[in-house]
């Protein structure tokens, strides 16, 4: 992780370590009353040298984003896709009255007939563009007027879709989408219904992870932070923030808002194809310390002047109390520094 990114998570990482430090306090393994037991065998645990990293956790939902409704048109539904369903642009997304509805790629819908002479628009130039994409752009300028070599292309089109040939793209004709393709998420009418309500929604085609946030983390978390997802398999997949939604827009239900969220993708999206729609854990690594002296965080023994020791087992059966003063808390273990301790001493933990 940059060195940016790092000071900007670095606040989450301690807060997680005043938490813990907080638990230590207020429940300490060992208390300050208690003295090493004579009688009984102690149990202990080395101290090591490693590399101590704390990282925030978030829970995460495998999902293909947000969910859009297909807008209806005039007439009878007569043919529908399944979901999942991949579709691409110029193929048919569902049919009514028998001919085909046509996803063209496009960012804004269409709102009119479209032939010779319209006026002029940039729902002209969506379609020129969309028409020259799909390779009946022959001799085609692409701008907002619709002339003659724009219909001679549409009537290419339409040929090769096996529909009336006029040149002219009727309203709901065709249906804009943002990518290459779309995966059908649900179908919600029947054939033979009409088709002036939505007929079905759909998603992208990228898997990606939707992380929920609280207030404070949606505020430190940034877009292009970089994240390790992991998989149910315990696959560790590289990903990056992509977009931090602050939430706290009306829902359905009466009072509530949308949380806060964070959209991560995968730098390689096929490592989360096949295993369907699952919980994932996604890691932000926050802080690290190389060469730490850490032991358990059970060795840990609250004192009176409010600070920490460990007992060290020494060499003959004496148990030593040493002073020590705690750094860095994470997977349940505890930097330590000061004292007469070192890598390969055994200290006592908690039974």
């Amino acid at each position: 992780m940059s060195r940016r990114l790092t000071r900007v998570l670095l606040p989450v990482g301690v807060l997680l370590v005043a938490a813990a430090v907080t638990l230590a306090v207020l429940q300490p393994w060992s208390s300050v009353a208690e003295t090493p037991d004579d009688t009984k065998k102690p149990v202990t645990a080395k101290a090591e040298l490693t590399t101590l990293t704390s990282d925030l956790r978030l829970n995460g939902n495998l999902s293909y984003g947000a969910s859009i409704s297909l807008p209806g048109r005039a007439g009878t539904i007569t043919r529908l896709p399944t979901a999942g369903t991949v579709i691409g642009v110029g193929q048919a997304l569902y049919e009514v009255d028998g001919k085909p509805v046509i996803a063209m790629r496009g960012d804004r819908p269409f709102w009119r007939d479209l032939g010779v002479g319209v006026e002029k628009g940039p729902d002209v130039r969506q379609l020129e563009q969309a028409l020259a994409d799909l390779g009946f752009g022959r001799n085609l300028t692409v701008d907002d007027e619709f002339t003659a070599v724009t219909e001679a292309n549409v009537k290419a089109w339409q040929k090769s879709l096996g529909v009336t040939r006029d040149g002219i793209v009727k309203l709901g004709d065709v249906v804009a989408i943002t990518a290459a393709s779309v995966r059908v998420e649900s179908v919600k009418a029947q054939l033979g219904d009409p088709a002036g309500a939505s007929p079905l929604t759909y998603t992208s085609t990228t898997l990606r992870v939707v992380a929920k946030l609280t207030d404070a983390q949606a505020r430190e978390i940034l877009p292009a932070t970089r994240v390790t997802v992991i998989l149910p398999d315990g696959t560790e997949a590289p990903a990056t923030v992509t977009a931090v939604d602050p939430g706290g827009q009306p829902t359905d239900k009466e009072g509530e808002t949308t949380p806060a969220t964070a959209n991560v993708e995968f730098d390689d999206p096929a490592v989360a194809e096949g295993i369907g729609l699952r919980a994932v854990k996604v890691v932000f690594e926050t802080s690290e310390v190389k060469d730490a002296l850490v032991v358990p965080v059970t060795a840990l023994v609250a004192t009176t002047d409010g600070g920490y020791a460990v007992d060290v087992l020494r060499k003959g059966g004496e148990i030593e109390r040493v002073a020590v003063e705690v750094g860095l808390i994470a997977d349940t273990k505890a930097q330590v520094t000061g004292g007469d301790l070192a890598a390969g001493d055994a200290v006592v933990v908690a039974r």
